[in-house]
């Protein structure tokens, strides 16, 4: 099976003015197509037969881990936005409440966390998580290429950290909540 570049859920002018459509078409044919790219030429090349991106990173190593990590984070990351703003209601809101105060708390707690790393000294853009695991809610942040340990928790909500000098700001009118809130139904 070849690994083909998904479809994007929006047309990629959409998310302007937040993201630029050069930006998305720059990141979404250039970078997310030539992770996909370097994929099948591995597996083309290693007569490994691929089924998923999950079943890639479960099999690979090194540089092609990171190409399969760095596909399925865009993957999820163009999941994760909307055109149109959402909110979170329900058991997203309740739980956003109870782990960060409020939903602005939530966005409050994605800035310090970005700006922490950005005083640690690291700048290479990579990705901001909301994850969900059994003890509730956190946030982290990951390099590009970097795998998320399992035992951190389920993703549901990925943000590029590369999009801008304030990303939060950027994507935080973007964020598809709808779809935050059916992978945390899909988290037992």
């Amino acid at each position: 099976m070849i690994l083909e570049l998904p479809a994007l859920p929006f047309d990629s002018h959409q998310l302007e003015p937040y993201l630029s459509k050069a930006w998305v078409e720059d990141r979404y044919q250039g970078d997310h197509q030539r992770h996909l790219t370097a994929l099948n030429h591995w597996a083309s090349g290693s007569g490994t037969a691929t089924r998923s991106l999950e079943d890639v990173m479960s099999k690979a190593h090194g540089e092609v881990l990171e190409h399969a990590v760095e596909a399925w984070n865009l993957t999820l990351f163009w999941h994760c936005l909307l055109p149109r703003p959402t909110a979170p209601e329900g058991r997203l809101n309740e739980e956003l409440t109870q782990t960060f105060g409020s939903f602005t708390g939530l966005r409050e707690a994605m800035h310090g966390r970005v700006e922490n790393e950005q005083e640690q000294g690291n700048r290479r853009p990579g990705w901001l998580w909301l994850l969900h695991s059994n003890r509730g809610m956190s946030l982290t942040i990951s390099a590009r290429g970097q795998r998320l340990d399992d035992a951190s928790g389920r993703p549901l909500l990925v943000m590029d950290l590369g999009c801008g000098k304030s990303p939060v700001e950027q994507l935080w009118p973007l964020i598809h909540w709808d779809f935050v809130a059916q992978n945390l139904g899909d988290c037992h």
